[in-house]
């Protein structure tokens, strides 16, 4: 079921523009998005932003059919299985890198595009692909951030077993700077899952994590490569986690939870253990400590217990949703199971959210949101709802106050609940599905953070 959960997932991220708003943007990558008869062929969604927040309904439907976005709409190019959000050019305007690792292009297998950001929104695309590598499902994940300490943003982009960097500056007509295959270490067999970035050490120039899989000690691992002047530091820093032998459909999140200047690594490992966890490694002037903190549900203060298959950490995004500084995490357990529900097999899923602290994070005041929470629409039913598939934590309202955003893509639901002084509440929450997004008759959606 697991499997199944992970093919039918959206995406979800936040477009910072130059007017200051905070557009929304969706994809559909999987299963959710057939574009002129080709399945799997992906679309991405932009829902523009108010000084109110996200208006559900003012969106834009982007495909490969779209007339100003390179190629071509075809089955299983995935096109937004990764979007992430950043000023390419440097114009002041925010663009959109999306990626389709399905894409062919020639003899080449993979792409990401940037969709350009103007004064009236995303205007063009541009695609770019892998400098050498052809059958390798280029751009299965990608993470954006200056990473060469230029001025100039980069792209680190990840395949089945490689990790390439892909220097800026990056130009509508398709140009962009040297491009490096950073193999982790000569001759070490690794299956990259995911990679993040940000700020970890505090020498302002971004970072980045790959995690995958070592397949000469079959555990996960996390490859941290520091930024500097010149290319990201070689060899990188390895960090084993505990626990966990399968790292399908891991989750991860940089940002400073205890507040002392140093970027933090949190690691969703949803098939970690009886029910999942979030595996916690504070920053250092090294990077992320090789000392591992997991958090659990069966964590002091944390609601729930840890049960099979609960998958407690299947997406995370940070965020302040209070104001005091201490960045907060949000934890999507699709599969969580409560008491109410009509037969046994049936998940609803929830979101937890743990708060940042000079403690770092724990489960002091935690808060866990599903369709039982007041404002919250929805209810138990008869079906498994997944709700926590994904999640996004964002101040779209620019008052110092996350805004929590949950998918529950059994159904095709996305749940929108405002931030306020003690955190998002269902008071005033919203509910949209697939249908009213644009997007037709496609039950199967969710979304994930892009950074």
């Amino acid at each position: 079921m697991g499997d199944t959960l992970r093919k039918r997932t959206w995406l979800l991220s936040a477009v910072l523009l130059a007017s200051g708003l905070t557009p929304l943007a969706l994809t559909a990558p999987a299963s959710a998005a057939t574009v002129a008869g080709k399945k799997q062929a992906g679309a991405v969604v932009v829902v523009w932003g108010t000084a109110h927040g996200p208006d559900f309904a003012k969106r834009s439907v982007i495909t490969q059919n779209t007339p100003y976005i390179a190629g071509t709409a075809e089955t299983d190019d995935f096109f937004g299985q990764k979007i992430t959000p950043a000023d390419m050019n440097k114009d002041g305007y925010g663009d959109l890198v999306v990626t389709a690792p399905g894409e062919d292009d020639g003899s080449y297998h993979g792409t990401f595009t940037i969709l350009w950001g103007s004064k009236s929104g995303l205007t063009n695309g541009t695609s770019f692909k892998s400098p050498d590598c052809k059958a390798c499902g280029f751009a299965k994940d990608v993470a954006v951030g200056d990473f060469t300490a230029d001025g100039k943003p980069d792209v680190v982009a990840i395949t089945d077993d490689y990790v390439y960097v892909e220097r800026g500056p990056f130009t509508k007509t398709g140009g962009h700077g040297k491009a490096t295959n950073l193999d982790p270490v000569n001759g070490e067999d690794i299956k990259p899952d995911l990679v993040v970035s940000g700020k970890v050490t505090k020498d302002g120039t971004a970072d980045f994590a790959v995690l995958g899989y070592d397949v000469d000690t079959r555990t996960n691992r996390v490859w941290f490569y520091r930024g500097r002047s010149g290319g990201p530091a070689a060899p990188p820093r390895k960090i084993g986690l505990p626990s966990s032998g399968d790292d399908t459909h891991a989750s991860a999140a940089i940002a400073d939870f205890d507040r002392d200047g140093y970027g933090d690594l949190a690691i969703g490992v949803p098939r970690s253990g009886k029910g999942g966890a979030v595996h916690v490694l504070k920053g250092t002037s090294a990077g992320p400590s090789t000392s591992v903190r997991s958090i659990t549900q069966n964590t002091t203060g944390v609601p729930g217990t840890s049960e099979y298959p609960d998958y407690f950490g299947y997406d995370v995004s940070a965020g302040d949703v209070n104001n005091d500084g201490f960045a907060d995490l949000a934890v999507g357990i699709p599969m969580e199971s409560m008491e109410g529900s009509v037969s046994a097999g049936i998940y609803p899923g929830a979101v937890t959210v743990l708060r940042g602290g000079t403690g770092g994070l724990t489960g002091k005041a935690s808060r866990q949101y599903d369709v039982r929470t007041p404002g919250v629409e929805g209810d138990l039913g008869e079906h498994s709802d997944w709700l926590g598939s994904s999640v996004l934590l964002r101040d779209f309202t620019h008052d110092g106050r996350a805004e929590l955003v949950a998918s529950a893509d059994g159904i095709g639901r996305l749940h929108y609940l405002p931030g306020t002084a003690s955190g998002p509440t269902g008071t005033g929450s919203s509910l949209h599905t697939v249908q009213s997004l644009g997007l037709g008759a496609r039950p199967w959606f969710g979304a994930a953070l892009a950074d």
